[in-house]
């Protein structure tokens, strides 16, 4: 019982972030077939992308700074695409230059997300940014991993836990989770000569006129 009550919570919490998107412009298909994925995700327990260690989390390649220029622009949205803006960075390599970015996209914003997926899986970025890195990295980062750690009393029920457990917990979650994260890393995370991601800043910004 327990265990549907959870997957319930998780569905209707992802559902509430579904509904956000709308109106959908037509040319934004990939956006309803990611929320249709992780609406449906909680409810089949299937975590694939799931790891506690970094290794398995990394992709190799990835242009880190073209990616935070996706997630700059991914952070002003309303919709389930603000969570995931700096979510999908959130194992890899990155300087100290570079997180000291991170963090001004999530200051600055934090305290106006009213979306319960949202202050959760930005907030989970920013503790696996910090708790993945070194001390020049911490250092850059420490108001806002302080920010994030106070996040989850913000919220409520299994989202709640869940929060509580990626940001707080002992264990690092890392990886795309499911098959919702590795569709969003796809679209959003550069990787120059792997077709699989964009090839570059430019890429997404022509995919998003589509």
């Amino acid at each position: 019982m327990e265990k549907r009550t959870r997957q319930g919570s998780a569905a209707e919490a992802v559902k509430r972030d579904f509904d956000e998107v709308r109106p959908v412009p037509a040319h934004a298909p990939r956006r309803w077939a990611l929320a249709a994925l992780l609406l449906w995700l909680p409810l089949s327990g299937c975590f694939p992308f799931e790891y506690y260690v970094r290794g398995p989390a990394l992709v190799t390649g990835v242009d880190m700074q073209q990616s935070i220029q996706v997630a700059a622009d991914q952070i002003e949205k309303e919709g389930m695409e603000q969570g995931l803006s700096i979510w999908v960075l959130r194992d890899q390599h990155i300087t100290p230059e570079q997180a000291r970015e991170v963090g001004r996209l999530y200051l600055e914003r934090i305290d106006g997300m009213k979306s319960d997926f949202n202050i959760w899986h930005t907030s989970w970025a920013i503790a696996n940014l910090y708790r993945l890195g070194d001390e020049p990295i911490k250092a850059e980062l420490e108001v806002a991993f302080q920010k994030a750690t106070q996040q989850p009393a913000r919220l409520t029920g299994w989202v709640k836990d869940s929060a509580e457990n990626h940001i707080n917990g002992e264990k690092i979650t890392s990886g795309f989770i499911h098959i919702g994260g590795e569709f969003y890393a796809h679209g959003h995370l550069v990787v120059p000569g792997d077709k699989k991601y964009l090839q570059s800043y430019e890429d997404y910004r022509q995919k998003q006129k589509k």
